[in-house]
């Protein structure tokens, strides 16, 4: 029954989502290829190791608004100004515990594009934004290879530095 059940429910999100105005999706998107870039997929796989000695969880791509978030009681006005501020960016790389999901650290990995104006400024903002709200951010240098070692013993001194607490 229960097996009939999430087959049903399959069927009626699928049968059910379609686009009622016929708008043809593919005048104005296309699908990606990629998740991450072949840089980050390098780090991330050691990265990888890293978090499981840890016992910790490795998450990629973590858009901003689920690491930060407006304060209530702010206007209306405030609100959607400083969430627009953190809607469109994310974090290459988030560690999180493995018991409870706590975030333990952030990590950027600064490949050549972040030497562009826009990608300056968008990094002067995450790194003003973390530091005020006292979140660990790790920004590493890309590279082609990465010492595991050294890149673990980094990630344990900047978890064991800064381990935030929210209210």
């Amino acid at each position: 029954y229960k097996k009939q059940k999430e087959l049903i429910n399959y069927e009626y999100l699928n049968t059910n989502n379609t686009n009622k105005n016929n708008e043809n999706y593919n005048n104005f998107y296309k699908p990606k290829i990629y998740l991450i870039t072949l840089n980050e997929l390098v780090f991330h796989n050691v990265l990888l190791e890293i978090a499981k000695e840890l016992n910790l969880i490795l998450c990629s791509q973590v858009s901003l608004y689920n690491i930060v978030e407006t304060k209530k009681g702010l206007d209306k006005s405030n609100e959607t100004k400083y969430f627009n501020k953190i809607s469109r960016k994310s974090i290459d790389f988030v560690l999180v515990d493995k018991k409870d999901c706590r975030i333990r650290l952030c990590i950027e990995l600064d490949d050549n594009t972040h030497k562009k104006y826009n990608r300056i400024e968008r990094d002067n903002f995450i790194n003003k934004l973390f530091q005020d709200l006292n979140i660990n951010l790790l920004r590493i240098p890309s590279r082609f290879h990465y010492n595991k070692e050294e890149l673990k013993k980094l990630i344990e001194n900047n978890i064991l530095k800064n381990y935030y607490e929210y209210n």
